[in-house]
């Protein structure tokens, strides 16, 4: 009988498990939740007690930039080329942007330390997205506020597409840089030197 009852209670403890891992799924998905993980991650980038490169590539790498869809950024921004891009080309060119925006970012972070990132509000706009405005305390004399634009991408996940730093957008910076170097290289020359 009582090894009855401890089978019994495994069992109910690795269905409580599966329902648990289940509901936490769900809740992950959603736009609250990711918006919080953004927040708890960002502060935990520039909160570290010692600034550390490998440190910060790795976490750069594997927490932040999954909360970026590249993908969505990389086609909004080559909309102003008006030239029609292979996958593999957009694809090429998706990469060489991420690189761009991850150094800047990293780059960014060492000269900052003891930034600290503050939810404000979140409020719907347009498409189904959520803007979420944040103050940045600790990167100048008085405090920042920035709006991360996060959708629902292709696989329904909610994800960062787009950030607004004084009413100019990280999209219409890197289009404006993007008509500048092709106007200067052409197209193809301006995917090698983004």
């Amino acid at each position: 009988m009582r090894r009855f009852n401890v089978i019994l209670l495994a069992l109910t403890m690795l269905f409580s498990l599966g329902l648990f891992a289940e509901e936490e799924e769900s809740q992950e998905s959603g736009p609250v939740q990711a918006i919080q993980s953004a927040i708890v991650k960002l502060n935990q980038l520039t909160t570290a007690a010692a600034y550390s490169p490998q440190m910060m590539n790795f976490l750069v790498d594997k927490e932040i930039s999954p909360m970026f869809d590249f993908e969505h950024i990389a086609n909004e921004v080559l909309l102003v080329t008006n030239n029609s891009l292979s996958q593999d080309e957009v694809r090429f060119f998706s990469g060489k942007l991420k690189k761009n925006i991850i150094s800047t970012l990293l780059t960014r972070l060492s000269q900052a330390n003891s930034t600290s990132f503050q939810f404000i509000s979140a409020r719907p706009v347009m498409g189904g997205s959520i803007a979420v405005q944040l103050r940045v305390n600790g990167y100048s004399s008085y405090p920042i506020y920035i709006d991360l634009l996060f959708h629902q991408n292709k696989e329904e996940n909610w994800q960062i597409f787009d950030i607004v730093l004084n009413n100019d957008s990280l999209t219409n910076y890197y289009q404006k840089m993007v008509l500048i170097k092709a106007r200067r290289y052409g197209i193809y020359g301006m995917l090698g030197r983004i």
